[in-house]
């Protein structure tokens, strides 16, 4: 093989291999996020089943870089790689609208749900009904590991929220949150 073929194969493999290490999280919601929301959910939720359950209509930002986003626990403490704290920081304060009632975009959980842009528009009385809103989510290559942020709100009475490192464990994933990263309110 002559030499300059090799250089240009050399060449293109290693741009390969830097454009795979700077994966992006896209402009809209892929059907990935919603299959972890999903699973997610249906793993929050196993032991007592929501009722009146409301899901936010837009992503919320989540930063693990910023001052509030403990991003060094969260690689200390939890082992997420800096490659999915990076993407969620890069992402800056955009916020992107769930199309949960689009062709393959949706949220496939056992309970029934309304997309709502506000918690204010959860008609219940306090403390009745639940406000589930995600972050986006960020993953590594193969997607067996995933970091996203949640919040609760339960009926205006209280909440919390956090992040969530998921990784796949023979096949299923297996969600933690990382003690020194939630928040409540």
């Amino acid at each position: 093989m002559p030499i300059s073929t090799r250089n240009s194969i050399a060449v293109m493999a290693f741009v390969v291999v830097l454009v795979g290490c700077n994966a992006r999280i896209p402009n809209n919601v892929t059907p990935d996020e919603y299959a972890v929301y999903s699973e997610w959910m249906k793993a929050y939720f196993s032991k007592s089943a929501p009722s009146n359950l409301y899901v936010g209509s837009r992503t919320f930002v989540f930063d693990p870089l910023s001052s509030s986003g403990c991003g060094n626990t969260l690689h200390a403490n939890a082992g997420v790689p800096w490659s999915l704290i990076k993407q969620l920081h890069a992402l800056g304060e955009a916020e992107f609208r769930l199309a949960v009632y689009s062709p393959g975009t949706s949220l496939y959980i056992p309970w029934n749900y309304r997309v709502v842009d506000d918690w204010r528009l959860a008609p219940e009385q306090p403390g009745s009904y639940r406000l589930v809103s995600f972050s986006r989510v960020a993953f590594d290559h193969a997607h067996s590991q995933a970091l996203f942020a949640f919040s609760d709100t339960c009926g205006g009475d209280c909440g919390h929220g956090g992040p969530i490192y998921a990784h796949k464990n023979k096949g299923a994933r297996v969600f933690e949150s990382v003690a020194g990263c939630v928040w409540h309110y």
